[in-house]
């Protein structure tokens, strides 16, 4: 089901979609494809552990989920004590790419019932880039936050590019909200375009949000639900880093061959924290 003002980006629009203007303001990207020889060791994990849901399943398993309210998108709505956990919005720096990353432990913190803290995407991508104003890719931000974590704005305000948030206080902080064993890897160089989104589908029925790297759009977005906007037709809902203006507060939907990432990322699980 899409929601009444949700924003549908298909094969025949998405030209439209790629310079965005949100109340006036140009709203950059900053996804750059995928340098494995850039990233070192890593805690990636592959997907063996996670048997891929039948494609016969998931028109059933996604009414079930409407049904019950049980999408990634509906807890997102009620994550913050009965209200709505606020996008992020990287306020036109080219720092997308960390914060899907940082949604996606943000809403995984929700699926495990934690209580909602504003995590800073700035502190991940300004620590990785030495505060330039550089494009990555959602898996070089998602290893950064299984190794060092993520602050909360407490420590790290957001959109700040204060050099004095980096300090012991904040990393220390930050390892309470670290993703832990690892992250599942659904790059597209490992995996055709068929069973990549077969993956991506598997861990948004199974309620893992995903951080999805696009080079049409030139963007990395956290991936909230599998949809079927025609009866047989698959998409998926996204949480965009626009701020909560952009389609339906933050929320809009990928179809067709838009809706198939390059590269996709997930975290599996993250630690427990109260601050």
């Amino acid at each position: 089901m899409i929601r009444p003002n949700e924003i549908v980006i298909d094969d025949n629009n998405f030209g439209t979609h790629i310079d965005t203007m949100v109340d006036g303001v140009y709203q950059r990207t900053g996804c750059i494809p995928r340098e494995r020889s850039k990233e070192g060791p890593t805690t990636m994990r592959a997907l063996p552990d996670l048997p891929l849901i039948p494609r016969s399943e998931w028109s059933d398993r996604i009414k079930e989920m409407e049904r019950t309210g049980s999408r990634l998108s509906d807890i997102r709505l009620r994550g913050n004590a009965g209200d709505m956990i606020p996008s992020l919005d990287q306020n036109g720096r080219g720092y997308c790419w960390a914060h899907s990353s940082t949604a996606a432990i943000m809403m995984t913190r929700a699926v495990m019932g934690e209580p909602y803290i504003p995590l800073s995407a700035y502190a991940v991508a300004c620590k990785i880039k030495d505060f330039r104003d550089e494009g990555g890719w959602g898996a070089q931000s998602l290893d950064f936050i299984c190794q060092a974590g993520v602050p909360s704005s407490q420590y790290w305000p957001m959109q700040s590019v204060n050099r004095g948030n980096d300090n012991s206080n904040t990393w220390e902080n930050a390892k309470l909200h670290r993703c832990l064993a690892g992250w599942y890897d659904l790059d597209r160089e490992l995996y055709d375009r068929h069973l990549t989104f077969d993956q991506v589908a598997t861990l948004l029925l199974s309620r893992i949000p995903v951080v999805g790297d696009f080079h049409w759009w030139g963007h990395s977005v956290c991936l909230l639900d599998l949809v079927e906007p025609e009866p047989g037709s698959f998409g998926v809902r996204i949480l965009n880093s626009w701020g909560d203006r952009w389609s339906d507060r933050g929320m809009g939907v990928l179809k067709g061959s838009r809706a198939i990432p390059d590269s996709a990322t997930a975290p599996r699980l993250v630690t427990s924290s109260t601050n």
